[in-house]
């Protein structure tokens, strides 16, 4: 008969597998369960909020596992001190705190109010150009993007997070990524805390250098990690799934991190990420066709050296979803100049947005809408707004001129 710590790490276990396979190891592409977890039922959650829920239940429930049995298990124990709890309370301050305000800071909104507040940014005329938003019917500025999920057009759009329930911008971006930054910190923290508890409980039951009797031939044999892992499962079953949790939460937080971090030094957000990778696979592609058609001889214009210009005339942008993990489907489309003829695709188009590493991480931290040069333009155009209602009002209604 299993013990109840047994089943519910067995549980634990398979979901955790499950989980895994679905995730990770799964191609969405043709994998059914793949395509339902990492598609499907993160599309359904970030239209209803539901991962916020998820999120609650997942670090609450592995607090209060810490709480209950870990803080025990500390107070037992010789080899972690017990400063530690008091650690552990501030670290949950930290990692709610972070989230919530994470989820409440906005990332701004493009309004044909505040479009001087936002416009900053010049057009590079490949994933931006100067249009109208299709769907607020507003001028879209460059790097902005609509959010069909809040519903309003992004500055420096980034990605949609579903954990926060909230899109990430221009102005909460710093916010997002200290959000990561402190979760990423309390699960290594978290994990090297309970790996050392449970390596104390095996050293202080000498498990290491025990060796164990067999009456039946009068032998002796060592006990080894099997034995000391079904040992540890039945004794302290909770610390361990939590355990598992963090250090597989750790290994995932500390990639998604690094990711950002990466693209931030290059001043890239998620959503310009993916695009941009597209428009080198594009360039890469047609390059390979061009030097293959003028190998031939079916080149239709081959460029004379003169013409420095990309072949790419623009990327389309308005009708993908971008989650943590990039965009939810496919949908951009790339033109070209001339679709029937094989030609010189030209140069690399050049990211024009990326400054010095320094710079580009200022820009995130201070963002541009929040200095005083951006405010003062949204302040004249507010000043100049509130000039012609009064001008306006004053045609209308002669007898309020001495007001004016």
């Amino acid at each position: 008969m299993l013990s109840s710590g047994a089943i519910q790490f067995i549980t634990f276990t398979i979901i955790f597998v499950f989980l895994t396979y679905a995730c990770i190891i799964a191609d969405p592409e043709t994998s059914i369960i793949g395509r339902f977890c990492t598609r499907s039922i993160p599309s359904f959650l970030l239209k209803q909020g539901g991962l916020q829920i998820v999120y609650l239940v997942i670090v609450l429930g592995s607090w209060g596992i810490i709480f209950t049995y870990g803080y025990e298990a500390i107070d037992n124990s010789n080899h972690i001190h017990s400063r530690h709890k008091n650690v552990g309370y501030v670290v949950f301050i930290m990692c709610m705190t972070s989230w919530r305000y994470a989820s409440i800071k906005g990332p701004g909104n493009v309004t044909a109010r505040t479009l001087p507040l936002f416009d900053h940014y010049e057009y590079d005329n490949l994933l931006y150009t100067n249009r109208m938003c299709p769907t607020l019917r507003i001028r879209k500025v460059a790097r902005s993007k609509y959010d069909r999920y809040t519903k309003r057009h992004i500055p420096r759009f980034d990605h949609f997070c579903g954990w926060l329930n909230q899109a990430i911008g221009e102005q909460n971006y710093r916010w997002f990524l200290l959000f990561l930054t402190v979760h990423f910190s309390m699960c290594v923290y978290g994990s090297w805390a309970m790996t050392r508890l449970l390596y104390g409980e095996v050293v202080d039951k000498k498990f290491l250098d025990a060796k164990i009797s067999n009456a039946v031939n009068d032998s002796q044999f060592t006990i080894d990690y099997v034995m000391i892992l079904r040992y540890l499962r039945k004794e302290y079953a909770q610390i361990v799934c939590v355990l598992l949790l963090m250090t597989v939460v750790s290994v995932i937080l500390g990639i998604f991190l690094g990711f950002h971090l990466y693209i931030t030094a290059w001043n890239m957000t998620t959503n310009e990420f993916f695009k941009w990778r597209q428009v080198k696979q594009w360039h890469k592609k047609e390059t390979k066709k061009f030097q293959k058609a003028l190998k031939y001889g079916t080149v239709g214009s081959v460029s004379n050296g003169n013409d420095k210009k990309s072949g790419l005339r623009h990327i389309s942008t308005s009708g993908d979803d971008v989650a943590c993990t990039g965009p939810i489907k496919e949908v951009a489309v790339l033109e070209k100049d001339d679709k029937e003829v094989i030609s010189d695709p030209g140069p690399m188009p050049k990211y024009i947005y990326s400054k010095s590493v320094i710079a580009n991480f200022v820009e995130v931290f201070r963002p541009l809408s929040c200095r005083e040069e951006a405010i003062q333009r949204y302040r004249s155009a507010l000043e100049e707004e509130g000039n012609y209602i009064q001008i306006g009002s004053h045609e209308r209604n002669p007898t309020k001129s001495k007001a004016i």
